[in-house]
């Protein structure tokens, strides 16, 4: 997960300020560099700064941005952090920044619009965080860094990056996949053979292969839950460190034939959520 690419967060909004508590700490454990990327009213003052306005003025003109700005660079060091201004649409400006960041961290909105846009657009994976999460409820999968597994390429790329933030942060793993056909969730062990759901069993064996084969291996919890895919990962994040899912990008048919699965559980996982998309993109580093 280190690397030249900062982490970028939105700074503002229902959300903002939880979603820049959990960057904040996520580019202190990589060591890396975090971008504060605010997006201003119209005819705000600082938008006449072209994109790095000076403390000062920032004090002046938003005292809590300032506030939020130098307390996160006395935590990360001035050089690891920096404040980017943008003006225009937040989605439309968000979306820009994507493909200068690794990460993108967002807070959940007032009213999903923005999200929306920005998930289906992003250039890199993004970070939902709500600003009502609840306090680590319990669950079977709590603690983990939960992906779900459908065998597609989005679901491929979700996994990749799963496997890299669970190696990081020495967190366990946990695969899921939904089959609408099961009537119960099952945890297999790994040891005592499992009778149940063997097609999703072998499917999450054959997708996690690539990642048990190498050495040291990681540990990779399986776990095949029932019901709509949407509730069945929510219900998946209870106490989990991250869940990460998959974006198909695909069309307004689609969606409306399945539902808007990486929205849907951003909007109601009670942990924070990683959409990945299939079709990554980079751009200029911030």
């Amino acid at each position: 997960m280190t690397g030249e690419r900062a982490i970028g967060v939105g700074v503002g909004g229902a959300g903002g300020w939880q979603a820049l508590a959990w960057a904040a700490e996520e580019a202190e454990r990589s060591e890396g560099r975090l971008v504060l990327l605010h997006v201003c009213a119209p005819g705000s003052p600082l938008l006449r700064a072209r994109e790095a306005p000076a403390h000062a003025d920032v004090e002046l003109v938003d005292p809590p941005l300032s506030r939020a700005y130098t307390s996160t660079q006395s935590r990360l060091g001035g050089q690891r952090v920096a404040l980017r201004i943008r003006g225009g649409d937040p989605a439309t400006a968000l979306v820009d920044a994507s493909a200068g960041v690794r990460l993108l961290v967002i807070g959940a909105g007032a009213g999903g619009r923005t999200v929306r846009r920005i998930i289906r657009h992003a250039h890199c994976p993004v970070v939902v965080v709500r600003p009502d999460l609840p306090a680590r409820p319990d669950g079977p999968l709590a603690g983990h860094v939960v992906i779900g597994v459908d065998g597609s390429a989005a679901g491929r790329a979700a996994l990749e990056f799963a496997v890299a933030y669970a190696a990081e942060h020495r967190a366990p793993l946990a695969a899921v996949h939904v089959a609408e056909s099961e009537h119960a969730d099952h945890y297999p062990d790994g040891v005592t053979p499992e009778a149940t759901a063997p097609e999703a069993l072998r499917l999450l064996a054959g997708e996690t292969r690539r990642w048990t084969s190498r050495g040291p291996a990681p540990r990779i919890r399986h776990a095949v839950l029932h019901g709509p895919v949407s509730d069945a990962l929510i219900r998946a994040g209870g106490g989990a460190r991250l869940l990460v899912v998959g974006d198909k990008r695909r069309g307004a048919v689609g969606r409306a034939r399945t539902g808007d699965v990486p929205l849907t559980v951003a909007a109601g996982a009670p942990c924070p959520v990683t959409v990945v998309p299939a079709d990554q993109q980079e751009g200029v580093p911030l």
